[in-house]
């Protein structure tokens, strides 16, 4: 009975949306890859500014519209077509609905939505063509310690098969980022191969949508000091003043590992971080040029992370 409640509910949020702005010119992006705490930006920075939530509605497996967008695919700024390129204007302009997609919708019909605050952990791969496309949607990017996010999905039992399939793109590998020794990295195991992923994800984000045409936040940063917040709250319009709740568990967080804005010591994830797991990050992160920004103790260096984000993710 709980889940038939929930479907109908999720089916109502959606009816109920009002969403009256049929332009690119009210979307904004959020994007980062996955354990990274976007669902609590989403959150926090839809409140503020009332904005439409509209949550991972790029799933292929719920929606056969978006079946060209398989998650990992890389799409070059300069394509000709992004691939189920009809679905994502739809959701660019407003038009999208779907019960999954608006489960964080109002169910106040009356609720008129000032935009819309697109939440995707697949925007990395393509969010450049995005952007390229459209100058006028903004985006914002969220980015967490690897071996945070790596810790989050070992308890979620993650597996890597999305980065054998980025690696299997040559246009991808050996083009964008054919600089760097992907290739090189021992991805026999779980943990290497996941933070892999991550610093592939990262890494086409800030060459295709990074320096001036978006606002980093660091996660890290922002449970550490709240004012982190404040960059992203600014570059989609919105008074950091009216950033509320954010002590506020995000619906994402789960009973083994809550994420660090809901809990007292914001690296507690580090006791399930081993020594070999130490070894595989900064094996990785010295190969994407983010050793400084991201020290294996868990750390971070906010400025060396910015100037990597400014550089495009170039030394």
């Amino acid at each position: 009975m709980a889940a038939i409640l929930t479907r109908a509910e999720r089916l109502a949020r959606s009816v109920a949306v009002w969403d009256p702005h049929r332009d690119t010119a009210h979307a904004s992006l959020l994007s980062g890859s996955g354990r990274s705490g976007t669902t609590w930006l989403l959150e926090a920075y839809s409140r503020a500014g009332r904005l439409r939530p509209i949550f991972e509605p790029v799933r292929p497996d719920l929606d056969a519209r978006f079946s060209d967008l398989r998650p990992g695919r890389y799409v070059p700024v300069d394509a000709e077509r992004l691939p189920s390129q009809e679905a994502v204007e739809d959701l660019l302009v407003g038009r999208y609905r779907h019960p999954w997609a608006d489960q964080e919708a109002s169910l106040n019909p009356f609720l008129r939505y000032r935009g819309r605050l697109i939440k995707e952990i697949r925007f990395p791969m393509w969010a450049g063509w995005v952007a390229h496309r459209h100058p006028d949607v903004r985006i914002v990017h969220v980015i967490r310690h690897p071996l945070a996010t790596l810790s989050s999905q070992s308890v979620l039992g993650w597996v890597p098969e999305r980065m054998h399939y980025m690696m299997a793109q040559p246009e991808l590998v050996d083009g964008l980022l054919g600089d760097r020794p992907l290739r090189e990295l021992a991805s026999g195991d779980d943990a290497t191969a996941l933070i892999t992923r991550w610093a592939i994800e990262n890494l086409t984000a800030a060459r295709t949508y990074g320096g001036a045409r978006s606002a980093l936040v660091s996660y890290d940063a922002a449970v550490e000091d709240r004012s982190e917040l404040d960059r992203g709250a600014r570059w989609l319009g919105i008074d950091p003043a009216r950033l509320t709740n954010l002590e506020k568990p995000s619906k994402m967080s789960h009973a083994k590992g809550a994420n660090a804005h809901a809990g007292k010591d914001p690296r507690a994830w580090m006791k399930r971080i081993d020594a070999s797991q130490q070894a595989a990050a900064a094996r990785v992160l010295d190969a994407v040029g983010l050793a400084e920004a991201f020290p294996v103790d868990g750390t971070v260096d906010r400025e060396a992370l910015q100037r990597w984000w400014e550089r495009g993710g170039r030394d």
